[in-house]
């Protein structure tokens, strides 16, 4: 998109209505609330209405239930948008984005978690990058939300980077599908795979594929979310676990096949993370309002956290099989001639 073309393409939002339900209400509220004042920041750029899909599993929630939210905290949404509710029948995070991709009608889908705020100039973001025919996938910059020491050490201690860290976060070659957008005919293409094992590793692998085929994406930090902190000490330690199981998953296939080797791996990236979290514990501390005398008790939280990690990532390493990965393009056997 260029200075003269201000207008931004017919696009579909597809928002899945997981996270909701797992978060505090207030995070999920002040999400939509930021999403909805996004979007009237926005109006008068629209070609054309955009579409805005929450996809939800009507076995978990009720539609009258997300209704309500909307009624409540962004009653202006459906003014602004073409807002529809989308009952499945148990689909989870992934296959829910999957779905909402295969139900849109515009040449460009944007994707948005229910518990991550759009801030001013998040959609520009996202779209700017479109203006170049060869891209095909835009990913944006989540930032951890925090309000305790809890929140605070894991906002410093997560997979994504701190407000300050814009630079750094274009340089990593990543795309979260809480916050990014694709052309919608390729993405129907080359959705998410469903990778038997894994819990939260689908768009890292899925980036690998693409990459792998020499297709173009953009990173950017211009389109950036505050996403919901994790909900309390019970959720952070199941997470922990199953971030353990699937770093195993991906070390299985992009490091060794070795049990030995597996188990060996366990370790190196349990010192990685531990220290890189104890480094930015010290450093960045004061960027998310963590006083010195907390830090002491933020290390020993992360300790606590990337240990779980660990004692699953062991577990996994000695205990569970994989097969291979889907067929796709980008990891289909060359056929040697």
């Amino acid at each position: 998109m260029t200075e003269k073309d201000t207008m931004f393409p017919p696009i579909t939002i597809v928002i899945e209505w997981e996270n909701a339900i797992d978060v505090e209400d207030h995070w999920a509220k002040r999400a939509m609330s930021s999403f909805q004042s996004e979007l009237e920041r926005n109006h008068n750029r629209m070609s054309a209405k955009p579409r805005v899909m929450y996809l939800y599993d009507e076995g978990a929630v009720k539609e009258e239930t997300i209704r309500g939210v909307i009624d409540q905290v962004a009653p202006r949404l459906k003014d602004l948008a073409d807002v529809e509710l989308v009952a499945t029948p148990g689909l989870t995070y992934y296959k829910l984005k999957n779905h909402g991709v295969a139900r849109t009608r515009t040449p460009l889908v944007v994707m948005l978690d229910s518990d991550a705020g759009p801030q001013p100039g998040w959609l520009e973001g996202l779209l700017k990058p479109f203006a170049d025919k060869d891209v095909m996938a835009v990913g944006g910059f989540t930032v951890l939300g925090h309000e305790d020491l809890l929140s605070r050490t894991m906002a410093l201690s997560w997979i994504f980077n701190l407000p300050s860290e814009r630079a750094e976060t274009v340089k990593r070659h990543k795309i979260h599908a809480n916050n990014c957008a694709f052309r919608t005919e390729f993405f129907r293409q080359n959705p998410f795979p469903e990778l038997e094992g894994a819990f939260k590793k689908q768009c890292g692998f899925w980036l690998r594929d693409i990459e792998k085929r020499g297709i173009k994406w953009v990173r950017t930090a211009e389109a950036m979310t505050i996403h919901a902190p994790h909900p309390g000490g019970a959720f952070l330690a199941w997470r922990a676990w199953t971030t353990g199981l699937d770093r195993d998953f991906q070390a299985y296939h992009t490091v060794t096949k070795s049990r030995i080797g597996r188990f060996g791996y366990s370790f190196y990236f349990w010192l990685s993370k531990l220290s890189r979290s104890w480094r930015r514990i010290w450093t960045k501390g004061s960027e998310v309002g963590l006083p010195v005398w907390q830090r002491p008790f933020a290390m020993v939280i992360s300790f606590a956290f990337f240990t779980t990690m660990l004692v699953g990532e062991i577990w996994s390493s000695l205990t569970r099989s994989y097969g291979p990965l889907p067929e796709t393009p980008g990891n289909r056997p060359a056929i040697a001639g």
